[in-house]
């Protein structure tokens, strides 16, 4: 690997890291693959239990920190940015969704704000329903074949703006 994997107090290696690491690092190979051909998917998928393996390993080997899932969600939003830049030109989206997606937006960044200015960093919750939104957000090129994009696009953004407002009273009462 191009990084040597660090060691906690009890001799543990963070190995949980190392997958945060190479989903950030091959997220930008996903712009070489045809958009959702079988090799996109093939590789899409790879990176995505990337995702589900960091938790997983760090759990399993007593790793998890804070540092730890602050990595896991800086390599989650450099996975969604290079997936939006392939998914985004192919849909069609109304403008009324993208009001609904700019108000998530716009609260989620509010929420960073407010927790920046209340506890000096930023919070970022990993609540079921910020994970379900994630895993739904994983699905949603996958749901392109089978679902009309606007009903995806709908569905995904009701339950994005129900998840922000969740962690918006969260991050207000410190819960």
């Amino acid at each position: 690997f191009l990084i040597k994997p660090r060691k906690n107090e009890e001799g543990h290696i963070f190995y949980g890291k190392l997958f945060s690491f190479l989903r950030i690092l091959l997220s930008p190979f996903l712009l070489a693959f045809k958009p959702l051909s079988i090799p996109f998917f093939i590789f899409y998928l790879f990176l995505g239990l990337s995702d589900i393996l960091d938790g997983y390993v760090a759990r399993k080997r007593g790793t998890v920190s804070k540092k730890g899932e602050m990595f896991d969600s800086i390599s989650d939003i450099v996975f969604l940015f290079f997936s939006a830049l392939i998914i985004l030109p192919l849909i069609n989206i109304p403008r009324s969704l993208f009001v609904l997606i700019g108000i998530v937006f716009l609260l989620r960044v509010m929420n960073n704000i407010v927790s920046l200015y209340r506890y000096k960093r930023v919070i970022l919750l990993h609540t079921w329903l910020n994970k379900t939104v994630g895993f739904l957000l994983f699905l949603f090129p996958l749901s392109l074949h089978f679902i009309k994009e606007r009903i995806s696009v709908f569905i995904l953004s009701l339950i994005a703006l129900i998840a922000t407002i969740d962690e918006s009273y969260k991050i207000v009462n410190k819960a």
